[in-house]
């Protein structure tokens, strides 16, 4: 950290400790950046939505996203314990939070919520080799590690910034890795050629000849997200297409993605890419040429 007024300031903290817990996601003048390193999560938005996340999974709360009124209470990451018969589930969560200070001009230039799923950071080497270091001096705990750390966070943050435009921009198309284990790549196809079918885990795991607990497992450990997140994602990469491509209703464009209602999509797609599908629709077609932007934090 450094002592001139005029210079970037970042804070970084670490939390370890049993679900349930909460910290607070902004701070007033800052932009918290929070790497979740373990656990379950949420992140509650002082507009009443609630947006699930996972481990490995970056999250940015500008400064102006906890401006509210009426004693509102502010945006908060939620540590959550999932039940499970799994012992594991009781370990702990881990977040790593970054605080980063800027003047007012630059905090009003970035969104409310910035969120990159953890296969998009993974995705990005840049980004991915740079989580990896902080997490490694932090593990250490001495001070020179600290300062190293301390080093890497503005780095973190142009590499972050930059991930999440590019995808915005739709720049970059997101590839999960495909699976090696020839089950859960015959799952994927039935899955690829019907996303509007109502599929369950079990009946992918049904497709690929494996138990649910094996298929969830297996589809975790190769392929970097749960199955139905996958599928919203597929949904979504579809729904954007339609939307741009063609000149079906929104109604129309949710039924052929899996939706039984226009507003159950609206909403989906709202979470997806921070914007309705209209005006998805029309800003994209405004800019001729311009790729779409591929899914990365859909909810089913």
């Amino acid at each position: 950290m450094t002592d001139d007024p005029a210079a970037p300031i970042a804070l970084i903290s670490q939390r370890r400790s049993l679900p349930p817990w909460s910290i607070e996601a902004g701070a007033p003048g800052r932009l918290g950046l929070h790497l979740l390193v373990q656990g379950s999560f949420q992140l509650s938005r002082a507009d009443g939505q609630v947006l699930g996340l996972e481990a490995g999974d970056l999250v940015g709360i500008a400064s102006n996203a906890n401006d509210v009124v009426d004693a509102t209470p502010g945006m908060r990451v939620h540590c959550t314990a999932t039940p499970s018969l799994d012992a594991s589930a009781n370990a702990p969560g881990e977040v790593v939070s970054l605080f980063y200070a800027r003047d007012a001009a630059w905090a009003a230039r970035l969104p409310p919520v910035l969120h990159l799923a953890a296969a998009e950071v993974r995705q990005e080497p840049g980004l991915s080799a740079i989580v990896g270091l902080l997490r490694a001096e932090l593990g250490r705990g001495s001070a020179e590690e600290e300062r190293l750390a301390q080093s890497l966070l503005d780095p973190l943050l142009a590499y972050t910034l930059r991930c999440w435009r590019g995808a915005r921009a739709g720049q970059r198309a997101f590839q999960p890795p495909a699976p090696l284990d020839p089950r859960l790549a015959r799952a994927l196809a039935a899955l690829q050629a019907d996303p509007a079918r109502p599929w369950t885990v079990e009946a992918l795991a049904r497709a690929a000849g494996l138990s649910r607990a094996a298929f969830a497992r297996r589809f975790l450990a190769e392929v970097g997200i749960p199955p139905l997140r996958y599928l919203a994602e597929c949904r979504m990469q579809l729904a954007s297409r339609l939307l741009v491509e063609g000149d079906d209703s929104l109604a129309r464009v949710a039924g052929q993605v899996g939706y039984e209602s226009e507003f159950a999509f609206s909403r989906a797609f709202r979470r997806h890419h921070g914007e309705a599908p209209g005006t998805f629709r029309r800003r994209v077609r405004a800019c001729p040429g311009a790729l779409l932007r591929a899914p990365t934090r859909a909810a089913a």
